[in-house]
Formats: structure tokens, sequence, C-alpha cells
């Protein structure tokens, strides 16, 4: 598929969440986990995981331990809001979606 360049950067972030949500999946499962160990798991690249880790650290999603990545206590604790940010950017690229489509059918 053609990347148009105004969606390649949408498209590299999608494809970010659906890494930084497959390593969330896996920690909900099993931890603490290193980053040797999250890649084999998950397929993963270590570099990719590890960028991923720094950004979750970041967002206060994971915190790390002498044994490896844990979820947060406050990420555990919100999953409503989390799920409500989800939501909302659904429904905003689902407007941009239908957005473009009223244009390109109108052209």
């Amino acid at each position: 598929m053609n990347d148009y360049s105004i969606f390649k950067e949408i498209r590299e972030n999608i494809e970010t969440l659906e890494r930084h949500m497959t390593i969330i999946k896996t920690l909900l499962m099993e931890q603490p986990l290193g980053i040797i160990k999250m890649s084999q798991q998950t397929g993963i690249p270590e570099h990719k995981i590890r960028y991923s880790l720094r950004i979750l650290e970041h967002e206060g999603i994971i915190e790390a331990s002498r044994e490896g990545a844990i979820l947060t206590s406050d990420f555990l604790g919100n999953k409503d809001q989390i799920l409500k940010a989800a939501r909302e950017s659904s429904e905003d690229i689902e407007k941009i979606y239908r957005e473009l489509k009223n244009i390109l059918e109108s052209s």
C-alpha cells in the first residue's frame, strides 16, 4: 500500500502504539520482565522494546524494578480514563476519514 505523506506519520505512530500495547499486554500476563525476555516473548527487537519502555516509563505506565519492567499502580487504577482517551482518539480518526471521504467523493 502506498502511504501518502499526510498519513505516513500517523501510520508510524499507530505501529508504535501497537507495539506499546503488546508490551503492556505482555506485562499484564507476566511481570516483571527484562528487555531480552520481553523481546523473546513478543518477537519485537530489543532496540524497539528499549525505546517503548522509555516512552511507557515517561508516561507513567511502567516503572523499572531490579527484576525488570512492571506496570504502575497508577496505570492499572486508571483503566476507564485510558479507555476514554483511546475511544476519543478513535472517534477523531473516524471523523477525519469521513471528512476526507466526503471531499474526495464530491470532487
